[in-house]
């Protein structure tokens, strides 16, 4: 059975995110960051729980999960007519089978309670300002890039909090942080300049 409900949350919350707005990738960089981070430990211990280790971190885990799951493209080709373009691969296969996993309804929380969404930090990644792309063992980000690292290491990689509160502390401390760094800079070559 297909939780079509959900799959309408999800793209209500897709059709409204910063797909294109580069203030909002600058804004969110750090938080961003730390969301994809989070992401890779997500699918770390559900490729791990589900016996899939070699195909982490980007795969078919509502596949994995449910063989007969099936994939309905209404849903990409209904949020890239609200974005008003095609998004790039790797987007797309992670909403591809986000757009599955939401069509599981509550079975996988039924199945393992413990565990976290496995897609809502990436569905803040793209909240908060766009897409993703693949890099070389790594998420890229438009501001960085966010190394894949090894399944064990992500495993082993403790929770981050991913409410709406600390990731926008994380941002407004990155954006001192780069303030401080400018003014330094600029002091500096003020300093130099000749009188």
């Amino acid at each position: 059975m297909t939780d079509n409900a959900a799959c309408e949350r999800l793209l209500a919350r897709l059709t409204v995110a910063s797909w294109d707005d580069q203030a909002a990738w600058n804004r969110h960089s750090a938080s961003r960051g730390l969301l994809a981070l989070e992401y890779l430990r997500r699918m770390a211990i559900w490729a791990d729980a589900l016996g899939v280790p070699r195909q982490w971190p980007f795969f078919d885990l509502a596949v994995v999960f449910d063989p007969s799951v099936e994939t309905d493209p209404a849903w990409l080709q209904r949020l890239e007519t609200e974005v008003g373009r095609e998004l790039g691969t790797l987007t797309e296969q992670v909403l591809t089978d986000m757009f599955r996993w939401a069509s599981l309804g509550g079975r996988p929380k039924e199945r393992f309670p413990e565990f976290g969404d496995p897609y809502e930090p990436m569905v803040q990644v793209f909240e908060r300002g766009g897409e993703i792309y693949p890099g070389h063992g790594s998420i890229e980000l438009y501001a960085a890039p966010i190394p894949y690292l090894r399944i064990t290491e992500r495993l082993a990689q403790p929770p981050f909090p991913i409410d709406a509160a600390t990731l926008d502390e994380v941002d407004e401390k990155d954006r001192i942080r780069v303030e401080e760094s400018l003014a330094r800079r600029a002091a500096k070559r003020a300093e130099q300049e000749p009188t």
